[in-house]
């Protein structure tokens, strides 16, 4: 059988159909208690701005997860299959310690460029050393393309979400909600994967593992600023209250990106497989049922997204109805690009997708620049939706070239 048939064989193309099913149900039920419970829950309980300026810090420490925890995770599952060819088992628990000491001094900054309280501070600290060890210890469920577990792990987290956010939806307390998911997420991979009986040791292959890790940071890290440009951009300019519109604005599209996003690890987890072979046929119709996919959320957004906003933020919807669709179509071509982008990392060097993450985030930039100021929260959506564009075109023209 040649690679390419190999690549695309009934019985593959079956299983990778029953893990995508899996993985959106897991992507499901974590959406539903963070987006449908627990942020609505802290909405509630917050003034506009102070609500404004929980998203803005948890944000931030979103962008150090991703940059950690997320480029630990997705290193792990490109170079595994290079210490299995040598007999290597090392390098990830000593740099996820050396991950830790980064999450503390950054949640430090953050006490200092918002005036939290200290007890706000200590638990944003605790959430973020435990979200970050969570983040990467996941990995082990796509090296063994075990997706019912992460369905499984997906809905204890969720619980403890919910249950977090009944007690702790406070402009003091609010950490505590992210640390106990993520924290109890943590307690079920450490006790059902070999994430916590790994050496802390280093091997020979340490050196060139950190050297694509930083690149793959680097890359992380300008992407995950710009999935949070909205509050950063907006927070010095409009305060508390414009963030607020704004990410209601977005609430819907931003919930389907954490529904479909996770599917792009299924196909990383095929990718790290040493007998799967990608091809420009499959770059094609992975990202053309993307689309197809998108065109219907962007329907589902006309006709619902209204209705489910004034639902789940009545005090803010009225502020926020002028821009949901603009707000969620950027969303929806941001989703497209990221479901581009694992076929690209495997195929390509990592430089091509960090160059791809410069171009976003330089015309996001520049185009915030051009047409935030005269056009407000409308101006800024376009400049959303036209970044996000030349983000997804690029990563598209680079697969096409290198397939």
């Amino acid at each position: 059988m040649s690679s390419h048939g190999k690549g695309l064989s009934s019985s593959r193309l079956t299983r990778i159909s029953g893990d995508f099913i899996i993985n959106i149900l897991a992507s499901v039920v974590y959406t539903f208690a963070r987006q449908i419970v627990v942020f609505p829950l802290l909405a509630a309980h917050l003034t506009d701005a102070d609500y404004g300026t929980l998203l803005t810090v948890a944000g931030l420490a979103n962008v150090c997860t991703a940059m950690i925890g997320g480029s630990l995770n997705n290193i792990r599952l490109i170079e595994d299959s290079h210490y299995k060819e040598r007999g290597l088992l090392g390098d990830f628990n000593f740099l996820c310690l050396l991950g830790s000491g980064v999450s503390v001094v950054f949640a430090a900054v953050l006490w200092r460029m918002f005036a939290l309280s200290p007890l706000t501070a200590f638990l944003l600290g605790a959430y973020l050393v435990v979200s970050n060890l969570y983040g990467y210890a996941t990995a082990f469920f796509r090296l063994e393309l075990n997706f019912k577990r992460t369905f499984l792990c997906n809905t204890v987290v969720s619980a403890a979400y919910c249950a977090a956010a009944l007690l702790f939806a406070t402009a003091e307390l609010w950490p505590t909600v992210f640390l106990a998911g993520e924290g109890v997420g943590l307690l079920f991979v450490s006790r059902t994967t070999p994430f916590i009986r790994e050496p802390l040791a280093r091997t020979p292959l340490l050196a060139a593992t950190i050297a694509t890790l930083l690149t793959y940071m680097a890359t992380n890290l300008i992407g995950n600023l710009l999935t949070y440009a909205d509050r950063m951009i907006l927070y010095p300019i409009l305060g508390g209250e414009g963030v607020s519109y704004y990410a209601t604005a977005s609430f819907f599209g931003k919930s389907a990106s954490i529904v479909m996003t996770p599917i792009a690890g299924v196909l990383l987890g095929y990718f790290a497989q040493k007998d799967f072979k990608a091809s420009k046929k499959l770059f094609a119709i992975v990202n053309g049922c993307s689309l197809g996919c998108l065109a219907v959320f962007l329907l589902g957004c006309w006709l619902f997204a209204p209705w489910f906003t004034r639902l789940l933020y009545p005090s803010l919807y009225e502020s926020a109805a002028p821009y949901i669709f603009l707000a969620n179509l950027a969303s929806a071509i941001g989703i497209a690009g990221s479901m581009a982008q694992p076929m690209v990392l495997k195929a390509c060097s990592i430089r091509w997708t960090l160059l791809t993450q410069v171009l976003y985030g330089a015309s996001y930039l520049l185009f915030a620049w051009l047409w935030l100021p005269g056009y407000g929260l409308l101006g800024f959506c376009w400049a959303s939706i036209a970044s996000s564009a030349v983000r997804t075109l690029a990563l598209y023209a680079i697969g096409f070239a290198k397939f």
